[in-house]
């Protein structure tokens, strides 16, 4: 796809997400209400904990880096995760991973093409044990409710599609668009990190703990707008579906897709679509303060750290 393509497809997405967003807003618009009412303290909490989320972000490239001989200071794993997150706001297609990617390969010498296969592999691990998680959140918390099975077949489904994907040799998946392109991609860095089983392991455990922090912001969240009257497991099998909207990348941020996501996961499990709407709204902005104080502040100090590199090495 060519820029100009790409570009094309950018601009109508945002133009159509940002329409039906506000048509679904106006719709209803009684729905908003709750907005007026929300606790400051667990505002705050709720802010606290997608920082926390973004911070397990920057322990998982902390130790991803370290596994190609790379000592990331402080300040580097802990904000390239909120320049990568404000990045992505304000470019298409991830741009964020870009500038990351960028950042890695110019101080440290850490090729794209590793770079995105290991990038690759970190997801094939997150949807894996969202997958897992979604099982064990079913069998604790909702029984054989009305989409008991549905909802554990797409579970199932995905950790088996990840387990084959894996554990098959190493074939090049043919074709060459966008989805081959990162699968096979994602096959060359699980390659590459698959015999580390204590990196595994602690893969596992940091996403794991990335997961549950989203649970816990979409619960704070519910808890913010509509009090204690959901149970936790619904409110986290509702974050699990939002997980899931980093396969599509066609607007900044995800603008629209987290959104519809969040308001379809929220449906399935009996919420309500327009509920989980304004839901998705109250955590895209505790995620927005954060992304946008310490985004540029991070900025300035890691474009120091690879303006004094580049005077070193001259």
């Amino acid at each position: 796809m060519n820029h100009k393509k790409e570009s094309y497809i950018f601009f109508v997405g945002v133009f159509f997400t940002i329409a039906i967003i506000a048509i679904l807003y106006y719709c209803n618009i009684q729905v908003l209400q709750p907005l007026k009412e929300i606790n400051l303290f667990i505002l705050i909490c709720l802010i606290i904990s997608r920082i926390l989320f973004q911070i397990t972000n920057g322990l998982i490239l902390r130790i991803v880096a370290s596994k190609f001989d790379i000592k990331l200071i402080i300040k580097e794993w802990l904000g390239l995760p909120f320049i990568t997150a404000m990045g992505n706001y304000i470019t298409p297609f991830s741009g964020g991973m870009i500038a990351r990617a960028s950042y890695l390969k110019y101080h440290h010498n850490f090729p794209y093409a590793r770079f995105v296969s290991v990038l690759g592999a970190s997801y094939l691990i997150y949807f894996w044990v969202a997958g897992v998680v979604g099982i064990i959140t079913l069998m604790l918390s909702l029984g054989k409710s009305f989409l008991y099975w549905e909802l554990f077949i797409f579970f199932m489904v995905v950790i088996l599609v990840i387990s084959t994907l894996v554990m098959l040799p190493t074939v090049k998946i043919p074709g060459n668009n966008r989805l081959t392109i990162s699968m096979n991609h994602a096959v060359e860095g699980w390659i590459l990190i698959k015999k580390d089983s204590i990196l595994l392991v602690k893969l596992a455990l940091y996403t794991l703990a990335n997961i549950l922090l989203n649970g816990i912001s979409f619960w704070l969240a519910f808890i913010a707008l509509y009090g204690t009257s959901l149970s936790f497991g619904k409110i986290f099998l509702i974050s699990l579906f939002s997980s899931f909207s980093v396969l599509i990348k066609i607007t900044p941020g995800n603008l629209g897709v987290f959104e519809g996501i969040v308001s379809l996961g929220s449906g399935i499990v009996g919420v309500g679509a327009s509920v989980g709407l304004i839901v998705s709204l109250l955590i895209r902005t505790a995620s927005l303060i954060p992304i946008f104080t310490l985004g540029p502040i991070f900025s300035l100090v890691l474009t120091r750290e690879l303006t004094n590199n580049k005077k070193k090495g001259s």
